[in-house]
């Protein structure tokens, strides 16, 4: 006799990965002390399902030890038993004989994604910070990123003079993405609670209405960028939420700031808020598939039994992964390579997942070859039978997948 609550563990499982005449326990045997040991919160063994929940329902991410979070309070992708680029449950789709969804009818879809950190750079404090990086480098011997800071530094009265700032490229972004006919999805921050916010809140105050109207005006769509500790104040989020809505955005989706979540948390507080869909179950130290899965899923919560009534779009790239000395440090011309490997399993595998792409990624001046390697990127899905579309439409598609 398979119990009521393993039985509909495994059914969830089976339905994520479209096995919906899989029968549990017929097509697919069961095990029962491997189900036991994952209520240990053990990994279990000789169970293709019992691991595959494992994985999708983060189940080891309910252990809280400090030592598997970084100082963010993100669990690290070293705290895992997974190997992030061989996702187990698109292995056991393959072994069931599945096809992977298509998306816009095609093998595979990458949803375009823009976290909008700092949409102006030369505020006041933006020029210190500058300077103070300058000065950093050059006394570290690091040439290229003090040559850079000091090529940004000499822009700066040609900017006060025209009224522009290098971060504010939205314009440039959507004509660049109009170009290739493709949408992406910008997430807006709408609350400063913390340092890591960003320095000033005011600036980003000023410019959030307009920002609001330039995107919408051009076809983007916008989501929330939940603040630092949105995580631990549920209010904040919502009020967040509010805010972008009374300035006219329609917002059904959202990524948290730092990539700050704790699924078990978190996420049941999303669908009681009403958004349709998160992307924020990444790592920022490493690409990869964080639940073990490449497509869209319905996130499971273990206090109600229950998948939950919202779409999380695996997050499995970004830029400053790639970029920032504290991960890997690479330049964009190295990373490519890392980036169109993701490509290729994708094109051979199937997926539906997001990349995050830096809104100051975006001035020819100061990008370092990053928003060159965007469009690169684009290229590329399309030239491997793939197509590039918003989060949102992403998540849309998705929910006529999961039923």
């Amino acid at each position: 006799m398979i119990p009521a609550t393993v039985e509909r563990r495994a059914r969830w499982v089976l339905d994520t990965l479209g096995a919906h005449d899989v029968g549990f326990g017929d097509d697919v045997p069961y095990r029962a002390e491997a189900w036991e040991r994952l209520d240990r919160g053990e990994l279990p063994e000789g169970d293709d399902l019992a691991e595959a929940f494992f994985h999708l329902a983060r189940v080891e991410e309910r252990d809280r030890s400090p030592e598997l979070r970084d100082r963010h309070g993100r669990f690290r992708a070293e705290s895992s038993c997974l190997d992030l680029g061989d996702p187990p449950l698109e292995r056991l789709r393959r072994r069931l004989g599945l096809e992977p969804p298509k998306w816009h009818g095609a093998r595979f879809a990458i949803a375009l994604t823009h976290d909008v950190d700092m949409p102006w750079r030369w505020t006041r404090r933006g020029v210190r910070g500058s300077a103070g990086r300058l000065k950093r480098h050059a006394l570290a011997g690091q040439a290229t990123p003090a040559l850079r800071e000091a090529r940004a530094l000499t822009a700066v009265p040609l900017h006060k003079l025209r009224r522009t700032d290098p971060n504010w490229r939205f314009e440039r972004i959507l004509r660049l993405e109009s170009a290739r006919d493709v949408r992406s999805t910008f997430f807006l921050l709408a609350g400063h609670h913390h340092p890591a916010d960003g320095a000033t809140p005011e600036a980003y105050d000023r410019l959030r209405p307009r920002l609001v109207e330039v995107l919408g005006a051009g076809g983007a769509e916008i989501g929330l960028h939940g603040s630092y500790t949105a995580v631990e104040h549920p209010d904040r989020l919502e009020g967040e939420k509010r805010l972008l809505e009374e300035l006219g955005a329609p917002v059904s989706g959202q990524r948290f700031h730092y990539l700050r979540i704790d699924p078990h948390t978190n996420l049941p507080v999303l669908e009681r808020l009403g958004f349709a869909y998160d992307t924020t179950l990444g790592y920022a130290e490493a690409p990869g598939f964080r639940a073990g899965i490449a497509q869209p899923f319905r996130p499971w919560s273990f206090e109600e039994e229950r998948p939950l009534d919202l779409v999380e779009i695996p997050l499995a790239a970004m830029d400053v992964t790639f970029s920032a000395p504290r991960y890997l440090g690479l330049p964009a011309r190295a990373a490519e390579r890392r980036l169109l490997d993701l490509v290729d399993w994708a094109a051979e595998h199937g997926g539906g997942f997001s990349v995050i792409w830096h809104s100051e990624r975006f001035d020819p001046a100061t990008s370092g070859g990053w928003d060159r390697l965007y469009l690169r990127l684009i290229d590329a899905v399309r030239a491997r039978g793939g197509v590039c579309m918003s989060a949102g439409e992403l998540a849309r598609e998705a929910v006529a997948w999961l039923r």
